[in-house]
Order: structure tokens, then sequence, then C-alpha cells
């Protein structure tokens, strides 16, 4: 089975042998949404045992690449966040910045243990 992700479905395509032409045929099977990707009684019927399996295990590995690639990408956005995050606490906040200083210094707290337990260590400056 051969999964092709468009802009907004992904197609699942299977390919069967055709005698006629003497070769492979695609034939497309249904298709899933992007967003919420659940597997319909329709497509159920449509697929084998195996068939089913396959998708299963194609969903769980695009579900962790994006998953991963989510985390990836907030810790590449958090130094310019940070930076945002100084300019809105030097020109004094609002009603909620004391609540949002503690958690912005627990969650440092955190991120500094794992910083160091996974060997990134703090740089020394030479300025």
């Amino acid at each position: 089975m051969q999964f092709r992700e468009r802009a907004k479905v992904i197609q699942l395509i299977r390919t069967v042998y055709d005698p006629a032409i003497k070769r492979g045929r695609a034939e497309l099977v249904g298709s899933l949404d992007k967003d919420a990707p659940e597997i319909g009684a329709a497509l159920r019927q449509a697929c084998s045992p195996a068939e089913l399996a396959e998708i299963h295990a194609y969903l769980a590995q695009r579900e962790q690449a994006l998953s991963q690639d989510a985390v990836r990408q907030a810790a590449q956005d958090l130094p310019a966040q940070m930076r945002m995050a100084e300019q809105y606490f030097r020109l004094g906040g609002d009603a909620l910045a004391g609540t949002q200083a503690a958690e912005i210094y627990a969650a440092w707290e955190d991120l500094k243990k794992v910083l160091h337990k996974s060997g990134y260590r703090k740089q020394k400056r030479s300025d």
C-alpha cells in the first residue's frame, strides 16, 4: 500500500496486477483527512487486515514524526520567544505579569536541569 499526502488528505493507494496490460495498476482505496485521520467503516471494509495494520503503522509513525517536529520547532523558537518576553517585562508587563513570571521561573528551572543532564553546559562568554 502506498500513502500520498496531498494538501488536505492522505490518499491510500493499492497496486493491483492487471493481466490485460501485464503490469501493476494503482487503485485508490480511500482517503483520510490529514488533520484528523480516522479509519471509517467503508475504508475498513475495502482493506484487508494486513492493509489495515499497515495503515495503523503509518498513522502512528506520522503522528510521532509530527509531534517530534513540533517539539523541535518549539525548541528552535524558544530563544526568540524569550527575547520577546524580556521586552514584555522591561515594559512593565500587565496585571498577569507576576503569575507569568512565576511560571517562567519554574519552566526555566526545569529546562536548565534537563539541559545540564543532557550534557549541554552553559558556555563561557568571551566578551
